[in-house]
């Protein structure tokens, strides 16, 4: 229950950031150099909400397998199956978060050049060395956890024998 209050939370600080940010300061942080207009309305507030919620989704998903593959090894079954299983999950799950970051950056920064006054139409891709070490993260926590999901069935299977 505490991680999905946890997951609320985060939902709700990133609703207040898109409909209470000022215009200029959003198109700053999405890195467009175009003239903002006046201000933003409501309903591309909510929909710039959604694509934002998009990798933070991901993310969310990811820190909840980590907390089933803890909840795991605090009850001993460290080298369970489904221990493994969830970190692979996690591992995954971070790299969906950062492969799609730059792409809702994109979205947002579409969906937020069209409202410049000058109608001139901006895309940003933005790649930076923390989307890339995120997803050096997932794919070495991806080799663990598929080495612990190999040796976990190993185990399974040796305890058919005995």
């Amino acid at each position: 229950m505490a991680s999905a209050a946890v997951a609320v939370l985060l939902a709700a600080a990133m609703l207040l950031y898109w409909c209470l940010t000022p215009a200029d300061t959003l198109f700053r942080h999405a890195g467009l150099v175009l003239p903002p207009p006046m201000g933003v309305g409501l309903p591309v507030r909510l929909l710039a909400f959604a694509v934002a919620m998009i990798p933070l989704g991901a993310l969310i998903f990811g820190l909840l397998k980590a907390r089933h593959c803890f909840r795991c090894f605090a009850a001993g079954r460290i080298f369970s199956s489904d221990a493994a299983r969830s970190l692979r999950g996690f591992a995954l799950w971070i790299g969906a978060s950062a492969l799609l970051k730059p792409l809702a950056g994109a979205a947002l920064g579409l969906l937020l050049g069209a409202l410049s006054p000058g109608q001139t139409r901006s895309l940003v891709l933005n790649i930076g060395s923390d989307t890339l070490l995120s997803l050096l993260f997932a794919a070495m926590v991806a080799v663990i956890a598929g080495v612990l999901v190999e040796a976990s069935d190993v185990a399974a299977e040796n305890d058919q024998f005995v």
